[in-house]
């Protein structure tokens, strides 16, 4: 990257069943205050294309930056991984944050003797809720023990987001004002670094867990 790094092996991720597919996608009644929303949803045909770095097994900090077209608040942070909840409790304690498009910290949070899980890949840290404002960019990241994170190779060449039934959205690369573009890491042994490095549009399938007011 960077995070992966050169002649390490990709392993493709396989379609994912129907069957595993637990979470709904938002829908108009929910993205006005009645629930929490993702840039990514379980049934987004978007994650068929990552792959898992498993060569890379560096802590790091997986990061995204996001604006909000509505008002509401972040309460914490989710990542699509594809380990298993028993690898990932193995790892434990992991960590998220939530920082102004400054660099400014304005939450985080820690898993430390569980974490929770939704089929089929996405991890949870909760924070206190934060509230954040209509049009601000904000980057959310989660702290990673041993890497092996996955991604969207190119994702973040264009503009992605769950604005056809929600209100987020994660801006390409060429259109980031945080860092050298989106999708963005730093390794960290300890601490939540603001991220700031990308590599080649990468989109590491990180979200905020945002809840927009009701209206």
């Amino acid at each position: 990257m960077g995070p992966v790094r050169g002649g390490r092996r990709l392993l493709a991720v396989g379609a994912i069943a129907a069957a595993l597919l637990a979470l709904a996608p938002v829908t108009p009644g929910a993205a006005h205050g009645s629930g929490a929303e993702y840039l990514y949803s379980a049934s987004d045909a978007y994650l068929h294309g990552r792959v898992q770095e498993v060569g890379d097994t560096d802590d790091v900090l997986l990061a995204v930056q996001f604006r909000p077209t509505v008002g509401g608040t972040v309460n914490g942070v989710r990542i699509c991984l594809d380990l298993t909840p028993q690898q990932v409790s193995a790892r434990l304690p992991l960590a998220a944050g939530l920082w102004a498009a400054d660099g400014q910290a304005l939450a985080n949070g820690g898993a430390y003797e569980g974490i929770e899980y939704a089929a089929p890949c996405f991890y949870r840290v909760s924070m206190s809720p934060v509230r954040v404002n209509a049009g601000r960019t904000y980057v959310a990241g989660f702290w990673l023990r041993g890497g092996q994170y996955s991604y969207v190779p190119d994702g973040f060449a264009e503009q992605r987001g769950n604005t056809t039934d929600g209100h987020l959205i994660a801006p390409s690369s060429a259109d980031a004002t945080v860092g050298d573009g989106n999708g963005l890491y730093a390794y960290s042994p300890a601490g939540m670094p603001f991220p700031t490095q990308s590599w080649e549009n990468a989109d590491y399938l990180v979200s905020p867990v945002f809840t927009p007011d009701p209206h």
